[in-house]
């Protein structure tokens, strides 16, 4: 009998165990669903030791130069979650004697969107750029492919300062005449094989900037970010592009 009143008990104890496991896992799951989830491209000129913050709590750990992103640029979770809804969001260059002038704005999150958020222009001007990045997993072997513009110029730029971007494996422009702080529309690009993405002067042949070599994974989103000095070919300040993963 006391053998049978242990095991019953043994019983009791085990399915009260699950249950909690069950209800932690989808609580877990609820704070997904009712959070934002925010990226953050530092694009500022010469940027060097970038921080940003979200209603005075610091996101990233290690400073950012430009180009930098956090959390990655290359992974497919690139994305770290905060409470939807308006927030102050605060760009600041963490030197003593800072380099770059803070930038503190407010900016309305919803819950389950994907946002990146790019700092462009000169340090004494840092400007921000909030992109909702929509995203729609291809059902094929194809990516998605987007292009940011953030290119500055302080001098006029003749013809334009509009840029195409030419695919040397499709042999094509795949994106033209988009324009400064211009999103692309997302378009689908081939997998699997390795591809050079030129940056041109738009309506030319002139490469500003490449982005060698790289692979795209199928039913995978990219985002191609065009950034720098236009005038600039060398130093902390110059052009350049790099891919970065959005999921």
């Amino acid at each position: 009998m006391k053998m049978k009143q242990l095991l019953i008990l043994i019983m009791i104890i085990s399915l009260v165990s699950c249950t909690k496991d069950f209800d932690g896992r989808a609580t877990e799951n609820n704070n997904l669903v009712q959070s934002s989830f925010l990226r953050f491209y530092s694009g500022s000129l010469g940027a060097v030791r970038n921080f940003i913050s979200v209603d005075n709590q610091r996101l990233n750990g290690t400073p950012l130069v430009m180009g930098g992103v956090f959390p990655g640029a290359s992974t497919v979770t690139a994305f770290t979650t905060i409470a939807p809804g308006t927030r102050s969001v605060t760009i600041v260059d963490s030197a003593v004697v800072p380099a770059q002038n803070t930038l503190t704005f407010s900016q309305s999150f919803l819950a389950g969107q994907y946002y990146t958020i790019y700092s462009y222009d000169t340090t004494n001007a840092v400007k921000a750029l909030v992109v909702n990045d929509l995203i729609n997993i291809p059902t094929d072997t194809t990516c998605n492919l987007k292009f940011v513009n953030i290119i500055f110029s302080s001098q006029p730029v003749t013809p334009t300062i509009n840029v195409d971007v030419w695919s040397r494996v499709r042999q094509a422009t795949i994106f033209s005449n988009i324009a400064p702080l211009a999103v692309s529309a997302v378009i689908p690009h081939r997998t699997a094989v390795n591809d050079t993405l030129d940056i041109r002067q738009a309506g030319t042949t002139t490469i500003l900037a490449s982005v060698n070599g790289f692979t795209f994974n199928q039913r995978r989103n990219y985002t191609l970010v065009f950034r720098g000095r236009y005038q600039a070919t060398s130093g902390t300040m110059s052009r350049g592009a790099n891919i970065i993963a959005t999921y």
